[in-house]
């Protein structure tokens, strides 16, 4: 398979059907700072098995994960799943290391901070403890909403508090998949540069969850700890995740093992049509290509373009290219635009199957062109399959 090299590395990694960003935890931070000062909103994911598992089996929530700003493993079983896959993440970068880093950037940078969600009581008592190991901090805000499904929450006063203040970062602790889907609800009206959910992140920081010594941490024994502490709720949640995750991970290592190395060449090559950006790669669908994609997607985002890129002429595929058109995805659909596949051989399909990818791209069908026009043609995608269309 071959570890492709990570430094200088922007687009995420497609690891098992998630985009996960290759950072360090200080990287990490730096990118989110980015990421504040750049505008608009953006939603910050860190997935662990469990968040896996549930984008799995939740088309929207996956849809998600995968169209969030950035994407962070908090488990080390995704860490060590990128490497099998030949394209290792840098680390694990946890929602509880975060947030003392982002506080402590606020107490540099003066950004301010809500923190949402936990049990009542909890967040307030999280709010003294980072004022108290970094002073300056600015958290302008605490909120532990009522116990309910999303349905039935009272988002009015919820964003009504957050407006209130105009937090640079809010910090949600629902749990997944009730966070995600919360800050994705109110993206557009949260007003808020940089939301990320923290799952029980607050729990853990004021002590009332136990978290286990950095040793058992990079053991990737963590959970072991937790479930000590909790196991009638951990123990099936647990067992679920270790099923499903030796379940599905040999067939992603043999869809990357059966695919031969493609020493040769790779090229990319870029066709502009009035409604259509075209994007042919032959070779090897790597993380070198993520410069002329990167391109190709600004040029797409500036001219109104939707994008396809034609894969008929690729050899190999490996986690860094399929992690470089995720990315470049994303983008796309923040800008009201989308990007389609097309060429896809039976091996490639078999790689997107099982590295549980299929359904986040869609399929551009060109013998639609020959009865309507291109627009109509980028607007009509088919979902992709094991099988041809």
């Amino acid at each position: 398979m071959g570890a492709e090299m990570r430094e200088g590395v922007e687009h995420p990694i497609a690891v098992l059907g998630l985009p996960i960003n290759s950072l360090t935890a200080n990287e990490a931070v730096d990118a989110l700072e980015r990421l504040i000062l750049s505008g608009g909103v953006h939603q910050v994911c860190t997935v662990n098995l469990d968040i896996w598992l549930n984008a799995l089996a939740d088309p929207h929530l996956h849809r998600i994960v995968a169209g969030s700003s950035m994407v962070f493993a908090d488990g080390m079983p995704l860490v060590w799943a990128s490497e099998l896959l030949g394209c290792p993440l840098a680390e694990r970068v946890t929602g509880i290391d975060l947030v003392p880093k982002l506080a402590e950037l606020s107490a540099r940078k003066g950004y301010k901070i809500f923190l949402l969600g936990a049990q009542p009581g909890v967040a307030d008592r999280v709010a003294r403890l980072l004022e108290r190991n970094f002073p300056g901090v600015r958290i302008v805000g605490t909120l532990a909403p009522a116990k309910a499904n999303l349905i039935h929450m009272d988002h009015s006063e919820i964003l009504r508090q957050i407006h209130a203040v105009s937090p640079d970062i809010l910090l949600v602790a629902f749990g997944n998949p009730k966070q995600e889907k919360w800050i994705w609800m109110h993206r557009k009206r949260l007003g808020v540069p940089l939301a990320m959910g923290v799952g029980g992140s607050f729990d853990i920081l004021v002590g009332d969850m136990r978290r286990a010594p950095r040793w058992i941490q990079r053991c990737g024994l963590e959970w072991a700890m937790r479930w000590l502490q909790e196991p009638i709720r951990l123990g099936p949640r647990y067992l679920r995740d270790f099923a499903g995750f030796t379940r599905r991970l040999p067939l992603a290592l043999f869809a990357a093992w059966f695919q031969r190395p493609y020493p040769g060449p790779t090229r990319t090559a870029t066709t502009p049509t009035p409604q259509v950006m075209h994007v042919h790669v032959s070779g090897r669908l790597g993380g070198e290509i993520a410069a002329e994609v990167q391109k190709a997607t600004t040029a797409s985002i500036v001219n109104g373009l939707v994008m396809v890129v034609h894969l008929h002429a690729v050899k190999q595929v490996t986690a860094a290219g399929l992690g470089v058109l995720l990315g470049a995805r994303r983008q796309l659909l923040e800008a009201g635009l989308s990007l389609s596949l097309a060429g896809l051989s039976l091996k490639t399909r078999f790689v997107l199957y099982a590295w549980n990818m299929q359904r986040l791209f869609d399929e551009w069908q060109p013998a639609i062109s020959r009865s309507r026009p291109l627009a109509a043609e980028a607007e009509s995608p088919a979902p992709i399959g094991l099988r041809g269309k």
